[in-house]
């Protein structure tokens, strides 16, 4: 199953895309960089989680300038299309957990539940962090 995904091209552009995203603070200089962070890409579009409507209008004034500084540290134009900015809970670096993943345990944990309820606990999860 890797194999065929890593073969995809959007796979690829996430890749390369998450690459870049990575040195946010650059791009958007530390007061913006404080106040937000890059939550995913796709097909060309960043949504960015903003801790505020005021700094979500600050960063959707500059929304062209930081398309063009992501493009040029990227060295591909077509990698980034559009930002999105919206007003939720920022993830912080230091806050990621870099954990290797069980695939096993995983399984036994969520076996007989529903979406719903495997959502639920996932949600519960994110909220602690």
């Amino acid at each position: 199953m890797l194999p065929d995904a890593v073969a995809k091209d959007e796979v690829l552009k996430a890749a390369r895309a998450q690459k870049v995203l990575k040195d946010w603070a650059n791009i958007v200089g530390p007061g913006l960089a404080e106040r937000s962070h890059p939550d995913r890409y796709d097909h060309g579009t960043v949504w960015v989680a903003v801790e505020g409507s005021a700094w979500a209008q600050e960063l959707r004034m500059g929304k062209e300038t930081i398309l063009q500084r992501l493009r040029d540290k990227a060295r591909e134009a077509s990698l980034f299309q559009d930002l999105r900015f919206g007003v939720r809970p920022i993830k912080r670096e230091e806050s990621i957990k870099n954990e290797p993943f069980d695939e096993n345990a995983h399984r036994d944990e969520v076996r007989g539940l529903s979406i719903r309820e495997i959502a639920e606990r996932r949600l519960k999860t994110w909220h602690k962090d």
